[in-house]
């Protein structure tokens, strides 16, 4: 065999070589440890995700309703009939209101999981409405190609583990008998045990239905103990405050993530966790601000998730109850908005009634949203912050975890004909007028001395309307005169083509 042959036969080996090489799965791309996971980066498809919808249904819906008062957990399981549930009847509604993305609460302030675990019988298809609520929405959610979000909301965790504890535990816990000795089994904290159990089925949920983002709320880290208070804009607990957090330890939080990112990567799939801020260290995940907002443009990207109910009543307030009024619309436009402008996205909570249908005044407002963003999405969806988030005189009075929530949502931002709000996509750069300016606007942001130079502007339009709009850029701002009718009913999008 000539060296030419060789040279040759060697090359195919080598190539061969490589191919199956880079079929090859990567195992533990992510280990336990906080440097290890913070190499994890915000998913490309993320970035454009900017309005999602998740729902908080349950027992605690029971127990808001008229004569159930003083109703213990689980006797509100068994009430809990769930009777009209209808998995595509929900995602179609998502998919109306605009959302491009959703999911369920998968586990929520009891011991009862709402998929067909295989660990404990304590789930929605053996009790309550006999559902497999998880696994339904996750199945209608992948026909039509919208990402998964699922949230778990543990909270006081020996009293939230019932059933079998884990895989490698047997032991049975009788939510009916009193299980509090696991709350200091572990040198005065709580046993070890019910932290295997915690993992278990949230892994276990992992494995099942592979959901593209998961939400931890009350439980994960503990943030929400410490963030409500004054001295919460400082990062943490400070010295000479109380220590005391009912938090999954760290080396559980480290194990779950770990498990959570690599089995992405044997997926081929990227995924995101979203956690309360300062939950884990900054940089593994995105952070979420709990019925909140932030005050001007973020460097990273965050989400909010706001309840479609005001907060008249505080128990149980994320489910429904008709004491809790609706937001309107045009109020959640706003929001979502002044969220994109600053790098945000925003997860809407939309409790069902107990029968697994949705009130008459809810679908209204979420129809009305979706009409919004029929016509305008493309100043949503699929952008990125300018430079300036914008302008005018109204801006957040209230950040942080809550704070939309507070007198009943009076602390949410009132906007005027002089609000702006910019987002951009490529050569477009969208200018949300918050309210009708009336015969005409002027938008200081884009004044010839400011960042756009004479030139740099090729076209404005209104979003909705046919009109060729007048215009022309000035010392003291972008002045656009505006049509006669209005296009929609609240929050007017003038789109501004650069050269």
């Amino acid at each position: 065999m000539n060296k030419n042959v060789l040279f040759i036969f060697g090359t195919i080996v080598l190539l061969l070589s490589c191919e199956k090489t880079s079929k090859v799965k990567v195992k533990n791309t992510y280990q336990a440890d906080w440097s290890s996971l913070r190499k994890h980066q915000t998913p490309e498809w993320l970035d454009g995700m900017k309005f999602g919808i998740y729902c908080h249904w349950g027992p605690q819906t029971i127990e808001r309703l008229p004569g159930n008062e003083g109703i213990t957990r689980l006797a509100a399981i068994e009430k809990w009939k769930g009777e009209k549930f209808d998995a595509k009847a929900w995602v179609d509604l998502f998919q109306d209101a605009g959302a491009q993305f959703g999911g369920p609460v998968a586990w929520h302030g009891s011991g009862l999981l709402n998929w067909d675990s295989k660990l404990t019988d304590w789930n929605s298809v053996n009790h309550g409405p006999k559902v497999n609520i998880y696994g339904s929405l996750v199945k209608e959610l992948r026909k039509r190609n919208m990402p998964v979000i699922s949230s778990f909301h543990t909270g006081n965790f020996w009293e939230r583990m019932w059933g079998r504890l884990s895989w490698k535990d047997s032991t049975y816990l009788d939510p009916y008998q009193d299980n509090s000795a696991y709350a200091t089994q572990n040198k005065g904290r709580i046993a070890t045990v019910i932290f295997d159990a915690w993992y278990d089925r949230i892994t276990e949920a992992i494995d099942t239905y592979e959901p593209d983002m998961i939400w931890f709320d009350v439980g994960f880290g503990g943030t929400v103990l410490t963030d409500l208070k004054k001295y919460a804009h400082k990062g943490r607990l400070l010295p000479g405050k109380p220590n005391d957090l009912n938090t999954v330890p760290e080396g559980y939080q480290q194990k779950l993530l770990s498990y959570y990112f690599n089995k992405a990567v044997d997926a081929n799939k990227a995924v995101e966790v979203i956690y309360k801020t300062h939950d884990i260290p900054t940089g593994i995940g995105m952070r979420d601000i709990e019925d909140g907002n932030l005050i001007g443009l973020q460097y990273d990207p965050w989400m909010s998730d706001v309840n479609m109910q005001r907060h008249f009543e505080w128990k149980t307030t994320w489910f429904y109850n008709p004491v809790n009024k609706v937001k309107s619309a045009g109020t959640l436009v706003d929001m979502l908005i002044d969220m994109t402008s600053k790098n945000g996205r925003m997860l809407l909570n939309v409790p069902p009634l107990a029968d697994g249908t949705f009130p008459e005044e809810t679908k209204k407002e979420l129809h009305a949203m979706g009409n919004w963003l029929k016509l305008n999405g493309e100043a949503i969806y699929n952008t990125i912050p300018w430079v300036f988030f914008g302008e005018g005189p109204t801006e957040v009075t209230s950040p942080g975890h809550h704070g939309q929530g507070k007198n009943h949502g009076d602390f949410i931002p009132k906007y005027t004909a002089e609000d702006i709000r910019f987002t951009q996509n490529g050569k477009n750069l969208y200018a949300i007028c918050m309210e009708w300016p009336g015969e005409s606007v002027v938008i200081r942001t884009l004044g010839k001395n400011g960042k756009l130079h004479p030139g740099d502007l090729k076209s404005v339009s209104l979003l909705g309307s046919e009109e060729n709009l007048k215009w022309k850029q000035t010392e003291k701002g972008l002045e656009v005169q505006f049509p006669k009718a209005k296009p929609c009913d609240f929050a007017f999008v003038l789109k501004i083509v650069r050269n």
